[in-house]
């Protein structure tokens, strides 16, 4: 089963050649960062197809939900441009990693929806068709009516401050200075918009389909034999940091994998780089480097200027870091970085990512020079205000560097900072502003102590 992503845009041909150009730039733009944030589960990269229709295949489809929020806002963010989405559970014939070569009947299906929606002739921004053909169709029919009716009322200034508080995690008071409004206009207008129902309804549609994979898994319903849904619940666990629990799940999926598909298929590579990292973060250090060579040997064939390798490659990166191996981690990091930079453009997510962690092992060999270049490029290509606390984390990095090489106004400059997007997006107990707290404390009675 694949989870197929397909929509196209409403009344295309009403729009100018300025603005189609414009939308198509923000799509890809929204488009390269569902490719990276969700790189372990894309079978096949989202991206424009067929003129003004857009799709793309995802192995974990309770990533769906938010992916389809992703597109809407990124189309609608240049003249209020609306699209159609249908999103399909279903059987692929022909799989593949360029989304032109996959085919079969979930992207008939999908096609089909399409046409549905297009039947009602609606200019609503909303317009969401999930077919997942099982026991979970009635609740995502039933929670996508309920958002259809919530949101057909909202003005422009309702719209706005929903959509700013999905970007920004839920804090107010980060959405009260980014639109410039105070935060109990916040309050009334997410009240107004009925924003509880409105989070509740997608949570839900996204709890159906995780379930989807944790039945299976539990064998109730029977057992599929798919490595799909264990290679779900392992990613997710991943991703919350329980490695030790994705582990099990992890093994199960490359057992499935073992039993359905050819040794050399390239769906290996995603499951052998997760159970690198899984390995790697549970100090099983021997498993990690078999599963690298593992996705390593998949790909020898492989044109190398690919993101997957790339992931490989800092997986590699991560785990010599891990075992204090800093000069290999510093060299694989680079590697990753370059494959990267060849497979796509220098300002993709992933290769910001890139900047971080070879900052951080820069920063841990005392090279602060280097270090503080990386942070500085991962904060340039960061935006304060839809990841604050990431941008402040980075700040204190910062202010370390500066730290350990003696410069303290420099120092206590970047935590004053860090502590400032702390205090404003967290509460206030939270840890990272305790610590910050602290730094400062002890390098102003430093600083005075020295004068």
């Amino acid at each position: 089963m694949y989870c197929v992503v397909m929509g196209d845009i409403i009344n295309s041909r009403e729009l100018s050649d300025e603005t189609r150009q414009a939308v198509k730039r923000a799509a890809q733009y929204a488009f390269d960062r569902i490719n990276t944030k969700y790189m372990s589960s894309v079978m096949a990269d989202f991206g424009m197809v067929r003129g003004d229709a857009f799709e793309g295949v995802i192995l974990t489809q309770s990533y769906a939900p938010q992916i389809v929020r992703d597109i809407i806002k990124a189309f609608y963010s240049e003249e209020k441009t609306t699209v159609r989405i249908s999103v399909v559970l279903g059987e692929l014939s022909v799989t593949d990693g360029d989304r032109n070569k996959a085919d079969g009947p979930a992207f008939y299906r999908a096609l089909e929806r399409l046409a549905e929606l297009k039947k009602r002739n609606s200019r609503h921004w909303l317009q969401v068709h999930f077919d997942i053909g099982n026991w979970a169709q009635g609740l995502a029919e039933g929670n996508l009516a309920l958002l259809s009716a919530l949101t057909e009322g909202w003005t422009d200034k309702q719209r706005e401050i929903v959509w700013a508080m999905e970007n920004h995690d839920d804090y107010q008071k980060a959405v009260a200075r980014k639109l410039n409004i105070s935060a109990p206009v916040v309050t009334k207008q997410l009240k107004a918009a009925n924003y509880e129902a409105y989070r509740a309804a997608w949570d839900g549609l996204t709890e159906a389909l995780i379930k989807m994979d944790e039945h299976i898994v539990d064998g109730t319903p029977p057992g599929d034999e798919s490595h799909i849904p264990f290679f779900n619940v392992a990613l997710r666990m991943a991703k919350r940091h329980d490695f030790a629990g994705a582990l099990k799940p992890a093994l199960k999926a490359l057992s499935k994998a073992k039993q359905n598909l050819n040794p050399d298929d390239a769906q290996f590579i995603a499951i052998y780089n997760m159970l690198a990292k899984i390995y790697t973060r549970t100090a099983q250090y021997e498993k990690a480097e078999e599963s690298i060579a593992e996705a390593l040997r998949i790909q020898e064939s492989m044109p190398k200027a690919r993101l997957e390798y790339a992931e490989t490659l800092g997986e590699k990166a991560g785990l010599c870091r891990y075992v204090n191996n800093m000069a290999d981690a510093t060299k694989y990091y680079n590697e990753a970085l370059d494959t990267a930079r060849n497979a796509v453009n220098d300002g993709h997510p992933y290769i910001v990512e890139l900047y971080h962690e070879l900052a951080a092992t820069y920063d841990l060999q005392g090279e602060y020079e280097n270090a503080k270049e990386l942070y500085y490029k991962f904060l340039t290509a960061q935006d304060k205000d839809k990841r604050p606390v990431e941008y402040a984390v980075t700040l204190g990095n910062i202010a370390g560097c500066y730290y350990l090489e003696g410069d303290f106004s420099s120092a206590i400059s970047y935590y004053k900072k860090a502590l400032r997007l702390f205090e404003d997006n967290l509460p206030p107990t939270h840890k990272y502003i305790v610590e910050v707290q602290n730094e400062l404390s002890f390098l102003m009675s430093h600083r005075e102590a020295g004068k």
